[in-house]
């Protein structure tokens, strides 16, 4: 009997650090998560690390959580990359078509993507994945597969992702002094789209939006591609801070009242709007009474500042309100009471909540926004052929290469098999 294949994601966000171990129990079933670790992070500004030791603390802290509740050994897991150090440029490459008889070839794909890739845009990035959007062949544009097609000049528009050298090495050295070895990794919008998107979504046109404390991060599909990634250095967390300051208390007692009390949009309040909050029930350190409304104004405020900034996102790339499948909201900030219909309001387009699919919750339930990252890296582990936009930094074993290129061989294998059909 084969041993059920063990798979472990690590998600080390600015305010929650969480590892989760699922496995295939039955090959009838969707996997399930037998273990789940959280724990409140440290040393991280906006998703990058500040403080290595306190980082690789967090991590192990979780890692011991879910440690206990299984008796295999966790040695190996697959890591997101986040952070507002993440970005993407729109590049383009052109080649002659090899063949005398004009038949284009994997090689001319290969080459065409080669020359699509200039490298980082700066020195101190590193290119992460370069992703074909659309294939040119003698001008003739939108074809998704050339190969076999006849033609005398190849061209591609690719979309190169790129995210800051020194950030993804920290967050890599962090995870191996936590004696783990990195499988591979995600970049985290795309981690999250993967558990919440549908291919059908995909293809008419979507945004994930992961509300994550530090950080506000968007990946945008369309026709069933990826074509734009972003990430906003503003997040729920944010949120938080603005009540501390506006009800004068600790950043503890905010984000109870954040979760307990928080609403985005004061006018659904009505005659709830009139209650009041007495910080006292909260911590025995704390007095003040505030109304509800008030801390509603804080948080509609400071999400609408959010929205505003995702909507001059899809204006930049001529998406604002324009995807006919609208926005999918993930991360922490999404469980927030009426987001949903304050994005709808900012965003103008169709809003849902993202709720994990594919993990099935055995020991602990993560059917929740807050969990779409983790549950992305663990469904990239489970399916060989997996559509994971996949990140190869460096060589394969978890590294990022000194020169921002490096395993680009490899790398061209993995996007042309997902790109391009294998039947």
């Amino acid at each position: 009997m084969v041993k059920p294949q063990l798979v472990v994601g690590l998600d080390v966000g600015t305010y929650l650090t969480k590892i989760a171990v699922a496995k295939q129990l039955r090959p009838d079933k969707e996997p399930s998560v037998i273990a789940l670790g959280t724990t409140v992070s440290e040393g991280l500004r906006r998703g990058s690390v500040v403080d290595i030791h306190d980082v690789t603390r967090s991590i192990v802290v979780a890692l011991e959580q879910a440690s206990k509740m299984i008796e295999e050994d966790i040695s190996q897991v697959i890591i997101s990359i986040n952070g507002d150090h993440l970005g993407c440029i729109t590049t383009a490459g052109k080649v002659a078509v090899s063949r005398a008889d004009g038949e284009v070839t994997q090689e001319d794909i290969e080459r065409v993507i080669h020359n699509a890739t200039p490298g980082p845009s700066s020195s101190n990035k590193s290119v992460i994945d370069v992703i074909p959007k659309n294939f040119i062949l003698d001008e003739e544009s939108g074809i998704k597969n050339p190969i076999g097609m006849n033609g005398i000049r190849l061209e591609v528009e690719a979309l190169l992702l790129e995210g800051g050298t020194s950030a993804m090495k920290n967050i890599d050295k962090c995870v191996e002094e936590s004696h783990l070895h990195i499988q591979h990794h995600m970049v985290g919008p795309i981690a999250s789209s993967q558990s919440v998107l549908t291919k059908k979504q995909k293809e008419l046109g979507v945004m994930a939006l992961d509300m994550g404390a530090g950080t506000t991060s968007l990946a945008v599909y369309e026709e069933g591609k990826l074509v734009h990634i972003a990430v906003i250095p503003v997040g729920a967390g944010h949120v938080t801070q603005d009540l501390a300051i506006g009800m004068r208390t600790s950043i503890e007692v905010a984000e109870k009242v954040k979760i307990k009390y928080g609403i985005a949009l004061e006018s659904s309040l009505g005659a709830d709007g009139k209650a009041q909050i007495d910080l006292s029930k909260l911590s025995d350190e704390e007095v003040g009474v505030f109304p509800v409304s008030y801390v509603a104004d804080i948080i509609e405020a400071r999400l609408k500042e959010i929205f505003e900034q995702v909507r001059a996102e899809l204006k930049s790339i001529e998406r604002e309100g324009l995807l006919p499948a609208g926005v999918v909201l993930v991360g922490g900030g999404a469980n927030i009471q009426s987001v949903v219909d304050l994005a709808k309001r900012e965003l103008r387009l169709p809003v849902k909540l993202g709720i994990p699919v594919g993990i099935e919750g055995s020991i602990a339930d993560v059917d929740n926004p807050l969990y779409a990252n983790l549950v992305g890296l663990l469904l990239s582990g489970f399916d060989e052929d997996y559509d994971e936009e996949s990140l190869s930094l460096g060589s394969g074993d978890g590294s990022v290469s000194e020169s921002g290129l490096g395993g680009l061989g490899n790398l061209f294998k993995k996007v042309l098999s997902v790109f391009l059909p294998t039947d």
